[in-house]
C-alpha cells in the first residue's frame, strides 16, 4: 500500500508540477520526491511550488503516516506479548529451581 501511495503521488505531483517546478523534470523526480516525503526524511531538494502539489504532498504525508503506523502498531503488540511471556517463562524457571533444591540445609544444629 506505501507503494501504491509513492506512484500515485509521483505521478499527480509530476502532473501538477512539471511546468511550474524547475525541479521536477520526470516522473522519476516525481517519484524521488514521493519517496523522500514518505519516509519522512526530507531533503528539501524537492518542494511542491503550485497550490495543487502543495494539497497532494499533505496528502501524501498524513497517508505514509498511516501506511507507517498500522504495521507498527502490529509489530510492537506482537513483541510486547512475546516479551511479556518470555519474561513469565523465566519467573516459573526461576520458581521451580527453587523448590526443586529443596529446604535450605543451612540451618543444621547437630553440631
Amino acid at each position: 500500500s506505501s507503494g501504491i501511495n509513492a506512484e500515485y503521488g509521483a505521478m499527480l505531483m509530476y502532473t501538477f508540477e512539471e511546468n511550474h517546478n524547475a525541479h521536477i523534470e520526470s516522473v522519476f523526480d516525481a517519484m524521488w520526491w514521493a519517496v523522500v516525503t514518505m519516509s519522512t526524511v526530507g531533503y528539501g531538494d524537492i518542494t511542491p511550488e503550485t497550490v495543487a502539489g502543495k494539497l497532494i504532498g499533505t496528502v501524501v504525508v498524513f497517508l505514509s503516516m498511516v501506511f507507517l503506523a498500522l504495521p507498527l502498531t502490529i509489530i510492537v503488540s506482537t513483541f510486547s506479548k512475546v516479551y511479556g511471556n518470555r519474561k513469565c517463562m523465566v519467573m516459573k524457571k526461576r520458581q521451580n529451581m527453587i523448590y526443586a533444591s529443596g529446604p535450605d540445609d543451612d540451618d543444621d544444629d547437630d553440631t
